[in-house]
């Protein structure tokens, strides 16, 4: 039984709303505690629902057997999910290791490594990795509704399709 589908929807609703808040730039939304807390809430809690729809895709193709275009159209999804799933660690992982920092277990996470999260979380290349993450997203989402619904479901999931077949 294929579970997949079931779980790969919640964390890309997540994170695809993380990404717009991490785009938006405004000094207001980024003085802010609470869109902090949000921003960081949805990329830890987007990572951990990824890593499930991850297991349960590689779970999903153990079961398939795909042969042809089709294994190649699941490999290609495949590698485009664990690279989304590596960049969105990054960032969750710079709001986890803030949220420790600030925290009264601050003293576990030694003071160069809270900075080298504090550098991901607050500088100029964070709106650049979430935009590299929802891109990611994007395309892999593109290749799974190609690969259930067929490559010409519609003419998005088409265009990402001729992209790598």
């Amino acid at each position: 039984m294929n579970i997949h589908p079931l779980f790969v929807h919640f964390p890309i609703g997540l994170l695809v709303i993380y990404c717009l808040l991490e785009l938006i730039r405004f000094k207001k939304f980024l003085i802010n505690d609470y869109f902090r807390f949000l921003k960081g809430f949805l990329s830890i809690t987007g990572l951990l629902t990824a890593g499930t729809a991850v297991i349960t895709g590689y779970l999903a193709k153990r079961t398939l057997y795909p042969t042809g275009e089709a294994s190649r159209l699941i490999e290609t999804h495949e590698t485009f999910a664990q690279m989304t799933f590596l960049i969105f660690s990054i960032l969750a992982g710079a709001y986890f290791i803030y949220f420790i920092g600030i925290s009264k277990y601050s003293k576990l996470i030694p003071k160069f490594i809270y900075s080298i999260a504090n550098f991901i979380r607050e500088s100029w290349l964070t709106p650049l990795i979430a935009l590299l993450g929802l891109i990611l997203i994007t395309i892999t989402g593109g290749l799974g509704a190609a690969i259930v619904y067929g490559a010409d479901v519609d003419p998005f999931v088409k265009a990402i399709y001729s992209l790598f077949f």
